[in-house]
């Protein structure tokens, strides 16, 4: 079955059931911003035996981790869908320029991107390759859990052979004996599903943390300009001061639509 990114969102939905937390679809903006409002990070998920399972190599991920830019990340195998930590960018230039600390409001945001990443080939390619490599990892998760099926089917074929040899000898079968039930094999897809959430979440905090290194709008702004959950748009800079203060709810919406409109600038043609 070839890879669809609306199947794989379909899938992903499922995980609501194991999470008190609300699942997040896999695209860029849908990700990060989520994981932005919860800034939950997965603690590492113990070894499994079972190679389709996204946990067996699973890292921890400290996201003020630096790495040189030029070096490349390991290949990863398509049975193992993991997700590996970024290499971070070091050197100013792969930033945006001037202060996007204290941009609060979207025309100004959009005036400093226009004027910064639009005109940079390094950021543009820096941000092409986030996105190359979630739409990566998306891939082979569905592969594996596309693999993980195969599995179960491919137990019950075994089975069916076995019990056609017995009868050729004349042994004896006993048809009520199953390798695995129903509801085994649906547990077994729902502890991938839920080992495939947490990595996504790991991944979604890595790039959280790589677009606050290169200086995006909306992802490096000062947290004392944020306000908390429960303030509402119309008390927002109540005393007028000249740093306009954001709410949280305010502020995923405006991440969501920077993160459409990097996409729009950085994304592959």
């Amino acid at each position: 079955m070839d890879y669809d990114s609306a199947d794989l969102t379909s899938v992903l939905r499922t995980l609501s059931a194991f999470s008190n937390q609300q699942l997040p679809a896999p695209s860029l903006s849908d990700d990060i911003t989520t994981t932005t409002n919860s800034q939950v990070h997965s603690p590492n998920d113990p070894q499994d035996s079972d190679s389709y399972e996204p946990s067996d190599i699973l890292p921890s991920m400290p996201l003020t981790r630096q790495q040189p830019p030029q070096q490349q990340p390991k290949s990863l195998n398509p049975q193992t869908p993991t997700y590996a930590p970024l290499p971070r960018s070091q050197t100013p230039q792969n930033g945006t320029t001037g202060d996007s600390t204290s941009i609060t409001t979207w025309n100004t945001a959009l005036r400093h991107v226009m004027r910064t990443v639009a005109q940079n080939e390094n950021l543009q390619g820096r941000i092409r390759w986030l996105i190359r490599r979630q739409h990566d990892h998306e891939k082979q998760w569905w592969q594996g859990r596309e693999a993980l099926v195969e599995k179960q089917q491919a137990r019950v074929d075994k089975k069916k052979e076995l019990d056609a040899v017995l009868r050729s000898v004349g042994a004896p079968v006993d048809d009520t004996k199953q390798i695995s039930t129903a509801e085994e094999d649906q547990a077994e897809l729902a502890n991938y599903d839920t080992k495939v959430y947490k990595a996504s979440r790991q991944m979604a905090d890595a790039m959280i943390a790589e677009l606050r290194g290169l200086g995006i709008p909306f992802f490096s702004i000062r947290k004392d300009l944020v306000l908390g959950a429960d303030a509402r748009s119309v008390i927002v800079n109540p005393f007028g001061q000249k740093e306009t203060f954001i709410t949280k709810q305010d502020l995923s919406q405006l991440q969501r639509r920077m993160l459409e409109l990097l996409l729009d600038l950085c994304g592959e043609q």
